[in-house]
């Protein structure tokens, strides 16, 4: 069984991490392995939600990650992974924390792609727990990231947050108080929940902004903002036109991140298919090779 802080250390390592980087780039090629579709299961008597992924590879051969989202009750969501042979339980790990990598590493990927030359000041605007995951993504997507400027609704948090940020990291951590000089100052923006909206149009020319979430929103008078998206948007009523640049294509060498150096990028994360059952069979997996978690033992110990 992992704890939230379990799944830190074991996405947070850097050989660990350059496999999942090359994981996201071989699904946004199409060069990936061939992953069926997620399936969700409704279950009226509990209110419960239960998703359960494609086979995957995993630590004991093919296996497949089930989520479990509770209804009314206040248990946590989490993720429990089976081997596809016979549902023997491998592990299981809180979902919240995997969701928070899950989506980091995407961003992390985007941003070796989208970012200006040799970035050195973060912007990092909400402390959440997908805060910290992306926070420790890009730290080792971007290593010439010297400075992490952060921005909470609530200072208390965000001084709890930038002393661990600082701790783990080793880089230059310190709280402000106004989201829109904060990212106008920063090479990179990254917007993780928790905050007011941000808008593309208050960065400094060149910039990168990260939108993990609803919050950001784009500019309406600047034509130099160029929209990127992980994953294509899921309605199409608007047309192909105003749809925005798909990652895969500037991975895929087929376009530029901007058409000019002053441009702005504005990268949206998303949902990327096959990718959810990847990362939580690698990093369950990781996580067994590194002895890192609790051993649950399950059925009878005695008579």
């Amino acid at each position: 069984m992992l704890t939230s802080e379990d799944v830190d250390d074991a996405f947070d390592d850097e050989a660990f991490m350059e496999e999942r980087f090359s994981d996201v780039q071989r699904l946004l090629l199409g060069r990936g392995p061939a992953l069926g579709p997620e399936n969700l299961v409704l279950l009226p008597a509990t209110h419960c939600r239960m998703t359960v992924g494609p086979h995957a590879p995993g630590p004991f051969g093919r296996c497949f990650a089930v989520r479990l989202d509770p209804g009314a009750d206040s248990s946590a969501p989490r993720v429990e992974l089976l081997l596809a042979d016979d549902g023997s339980l491998l592990g299981l790990v809180d979902a919240g924390a995997l969701d928070g990598w899950r989506s980091a590493i995407p961003s992390g990927l985007a941003a070796r792609y989208l970012a200006p030359p040799v970035p050195s000041l973060l912007a990092l605007l909400g402390t959440g727990e997908p805060a910290w995951s992306c926070l420790l993504v890009l730290h080792r997507a971007l290593p010439s990231l010297s400075e992490v400027h952060v921005v909470d609704r609530e200072p208390r948090r965000a001084r709890d947050f930038a002393d661990a940020a600082a701790l783990r990291t080793g880089l230059r951590v310190r709280v402000c108080d106004d989201a829109r000089t904060t990212a106008g100052g920063a090479d990179v923006v990254a917007v993780t929940g928790g905050h007011p909206s941000v808008r593309a149009e208050w960065l400094a020319a060149g910039a990168l902004l990260i939108d993990q979430t609803a919050t950001a929103t784009p500019a309406t008078s600047k034509p130099h903002v160029r929209h990127i998206s992980l994953a294509p948007p899921w309605d199409r009523s608007a047309g192909r036109r105003h749809e925005p640049l798909l990652l895969a294509e500037i991975v895929a060498g087929r376009a530029l991140p901007r058409r000019y150096g002053s441009d702005i990028v504005h990268y949206r994360g998303g949902e990327l298919a096959g990718w959810s059952a990847i990362a939580a069979a690698a990093g369950l997996g990781h996580a067994w090779q590194r002895d890192v978690g609790i051993p649950v033992r399950l059925g009878r110990v005695g008579p």
